[in-house]
Order: C-alpha cells, then structure tokens, then sequence
C-alpha cells in the first residue's frame, strides 16, 4: 500500500500503460477506508481545507502528477489574494524575517481567525539586521498590541559581531522602544516541501478557501509568488536565476509554519485510528 510520488519507479512498474506482465496494482478511493471515517467522519474535509489542490489530488484521491519542475506557488491567484488590507492596532503584529543580507527582508502580518492579512514588506539591498529593526520602528512605532517575530532558524547562529540575528533584534527593541515583543522561532526550519504546501493551501486550499490576502504595496511577496519556481525535473527551487526572489515567500513560509501547521488539528482527536 503506497501513496503516489510523481511517476516514480512505482508508476512505472505498476501503473503504467507500458509496465511489465504480471504487475498490477488495485486503486482504492479514499471515501472507501469505513474504517477510519467511522471513527472521524470529517477526517478528509479537514484535510481538503488544510491541503493545496494538488498536494490533495495526490495524497488523497491518489492520482499520479508531476511534481517536479514549474511554478511553486500555483495556487497563487492575483485576482483571489491581493486587495488592499489595513492593519488593526490593538491586535499583534506579526513580522516575519529571512536573514539574507542582500536583500534583507521581512514582511508584517496580522491573523484574523483563520486568515493571514500580509500589510507591509521591507525589503533593503545590502541591509543589516539593525537595519531592517530601525526601518519597521519608523512605521509601526505607534503600534498598540504586541509584536511577535518569526523568522529562519539561522537566525540563531552567532555572526561575526558575536551575536546572533535574534539577540540583535531584542537588544534593539528592549533600548529603542516600549513595545511588547515575543518570539516565535522553530529549533530548525520546516522541510521546504512542507512550508511550500502549507502556503499553497492558505493561497487556497482543495476545498476553494482563501486564507491568505496580500496588500497590492507588497509588491516583491507578489513577484515571488509569480515567477519563484523549480528548477528543471527536480523539487528543488532555483534560487540562481534571480537573486531577489524566493527571500519573502522563504519568511513568509516561517510565519505560516509557526502559525498554521495542521498537525495538531488533524491529529487533536483521542484513541487510535487504525
């Protein structure tokens, strides 16, 4: 018993028009495992609503796709996720980071429910990590709830100064401002394929939900939505052919992960299931 992975070398021995004599497969829908919708009737609905459309016709209907090569974010639509946003100031800001130095970049974010609202993006050609502080103080000073940062676990690591990106951060806001800060920062990074389809599903998921809105002004999040891809037959993402994409969409991922992994939810239910 298999889940479809492309058209690997199970498609090929088992599945295919051309594949050898005496090797077949039986293809079960998932409506027919009773065994485990008798126990959590939604358990697929729930997954359709948490999964991208792709990621579902594979792991769930079990249809074999290509999923190597092309555009990442296909679910990304400019008509369905970008429209203007505006920030509420008593609710928390969140500002998600990727530590590159060429551009430094970060993108300011609230939650309402289940929905991500992306406001603003910095973006500074050669910038510092002090840099990209002093920036968003200048436009959310006046901010009244609590800001929570999210970010790459590299982050972590100590730079040459003897400090790392995130001590940094505190060190600055703890002189520089009385605003409440909190941290929301994994031990290590998510496995890019996971954080690429949690993003897919929020940009829109099997089951048609938008839960992931953009402000028109993020202009460089929207590019990286249209033109990051993979490279050539693989699942790894070019990052070479332009040196400006993928640094948002990679912060953007951290936050998502931090906030919106449907791990807990999907698994929340007491007793075993098989």
């Amino acid at each position: 018993m298999w889940t479809p992975k492309g058209f690997d070398w199970v498609y090929k021995k088992f599945i295919a028009p051309e594949r050898a004599d005496g090797y077949a497969a039986i293809r079960a829908q998932a409506n027919e495992n009773r065994h485990l919708l008798d126990k959590v009737p939604d358990f697929y609905k729930q997954l359709a609503k948490s999964y991208d459309d792709k990621f579902y016709r594979q792991e769930v209907l079990g249809e074999y796709l290509s999923m190597t090569g092309g555009m990442v974010y296909t679910s990304f639509s400019r008509d369905a996720n970008v429209q203007p946003v505006a920030a509420d100031r008593r609710r928390p800001l969140l500002w998600a980071l990727d530590f590159n130095v060429d551009p430094m970049s970060s993108l300011v974010a609230q939650m309402v429910d289940r929905r991500v609202l992306i406001l603003d993006e910095i973006v500074i050609r050669n910038g510092t990590t002090r840099e990209a502080c002093e920036e968003f103080l200048k436009r959310h000073s006046n901010h009244e709830g609590e800001i929570v940062v999210y970010g790459d676990a590299s982050g972590n690591q100590q730079q040459t100064t003897g400090s790392t990106d995130y001590q940094m951060i505190r060190e600055y806001f703890a002189v520089s401002t009385n605003l409440t800060v909190s941290y929301q920062v994994p031990k290590s990074n998510p496995q890019v394929r996971d954080r690429i389809n949690l993003t897919n599903s929020k940009l829109r998921s099997a089951s048609g939900e938008v839960n992931l809105l953009v402000d028109p002004r993020c202009k460089e999040l929207v590019k990286d939505f249209e033109q990051v891809a993979y490279k050539a037959d693989s699942c790894q993402i070019d990052k070479d052919k332009d040196r400006l994409r993928t640094h948002l969409s990679d912060a953007l991922g951290y936050l998502l992960w931090q906030e919106c992994r449907p791990i807990a939810k999907i698994r929340e239910r007491g007793g075993r299931l098989f």
